[in-house]
């Protein structure tokens, strides 16, 4: 059940983004959204779910602000494979390292990907700018906070079972008889 949710949560994430929030392409302050939900699902989710939620997530992204296309998809399949590997087994609490290690993912990506792009399509990229770059992170650590948040509450109401296990349980005996009677 999660990975429709989350998928449809994700389509929501990228029409925010790519209509509400981005005034412009090369605007500073655009958020990336579909990365903090790709982070969360690297964090969350294990390899298989969290590849098929990104696969339509990343497709869709692409067609809505692609410049080159399979720019996004090697995104989200990069970042979600780096977050997976260097969190895995690290001995510090979730809490110390999920967060900033978004904002030095998302530098390392875009840079490999403004590389390749700029080695591929050198007329099509803005050039690099560090205080740009630093500033969209500063935004995605902000806004990381608030969606994990939002993320987590959303995957605990769908681990919950629909049924609760109190109506499930059925007691033997004669509920009506305290069980002080019964201990006489």
């Amino acid at each position: 059940m999660a990975v429709p949710v989350f998928i449809l949560l994700g389509l929501v994430l990228i029409v925010l983004q790519t209509t509400v929030l981005m005034i412009n392409p090369l605007w500073v302050a655009a958020p990336d959204l579909y990365y903090i939900l790709v982070a969360y699902l690297a964090y969350r989710f294990d390899l298989l779910r969290g590849l098929i939620i990104i696969f339509p997530l990343s497709w869709s992204m692409d067609v809505f602000s692609g410049v080159v296309l399979g720019m996004y998809p090697a995104i989200c399949f990069g970042a979600f494979f780096l977050l997976k590997v260097m969190s895995f087994k690290i001995p510090v609490r979730e809490s110390f390292y999920q967060v900033p290690m978004i904002g030095v993912s998302y530098l390392v990506i875009s840079k490999v990907v403004y590389i390749g792009v700029s080695l591929f399509e050198p007329g099509v990229l803005a050039p690099w700018s560090w205080p740009e770059m630093l500033v969209r992170v500063g935004m995605m650590v902000i806004l990381a906070f608030p969606l994990f948040r939002w993320f987590e509450y959303i995957n605990r109401r769908l681990q919950r079972s629909f049924i609760p296990y109190k109506v499930l349980h059925v007691r033997a005996g004669n509920r009506y008889r305290s069980t002080e009677n019964n201990e006489k």
